[in-house]
């Protein structure tokens, strides 16, 4: 799919504005911010599997406290067995209902994007993310659902070039806020996109 020279594909002028106060100032200077877009990760998604987490215990071990980093790693562990033996069972039976929230795995261009957002916190739990569209590219940003407050500031947690991503298929229901990011490498990525969002995501996006 070809993509315009200057996004954002036909949108209003900037979308999003409500977002501004405390996302503008990470546009870098010489870039034009185009709209904001504020979504979620789906539940559908899970955390990243243990080989592609930035493990932040390991300074403890480097700090000369192992036994305390061991514990956190046995802690890490633990949680993951937890989550396939509970709310994983139950994220499969939703599957065959609403589709897999994440196809062709972890290294692909929706898995990546995945990554990055879940890396916002310690944990990889976070799922909230800031799409900043400028006329070069989409920047994520957030600050992790599971910071503490003291120490929560927005910041850019990665990018996404245009040409990755292929199509925005809304997929809202009564009972769920589903949109769908269609990769250029054919993967797919589940959000929760509020209505409200919803419209500037779509004009925002390619189409």
């Amino acid at each position: 799919m070809s993509h315009p020279a200057h996004p954002p594909y036909g949108a209003p002028p900037l979308p999003g504005a409500q977002h501004l106060p405390g996302a503008a100032h990470l546009v870098p200077p010489g870039e034009q911010l185009r709209g904001v877009v504020d979504a979620d990760l789906c539940d559908l998604v899970r955390r990243p599997p243990r080989r592609y987490r930035n493990e932040r215990h390991g300074r403890a071990a480097e700090a000369g406290i192992g036994c305390l980093s061991a514990v956190f790693y046995f802690g890490d562990y633990v949680a993951d067995l937890l989550e396939d033996c509970t709310w994983g069972l139950i994220r499969s039976l939703r599957r065959l209902l609403r589709g897999r929230g994440l196809t062709r795995g972890w290294e692909s261009q929706a898995g990546r994007f995945a990554r990055t957002v879940r890396g916002a916190d310690n944990d990889y739990e976070n799922d909230d993310v800031l799409l900043l569209f400028t006329d070069r590219r989409i920047l994520l940003a957030g600050s992790g659902t599971n910071t503490p407050a003291d120490r929560r500031a927005v910041r850019v947690l990665g990018e996404l070039p245009y040409a990755h991503l292929a199509r925005v298929e809304p997929r809202h229901t009564w009972i769920s806020s589903r949109v769908d990011l269609h990769f250029a490498d054919g993967s797919l990525l589940a959000l929760e996109v509020h209505e409200k969002e919803l419209a500037a995501l779509v004009a925002l996006g390619p189409r």
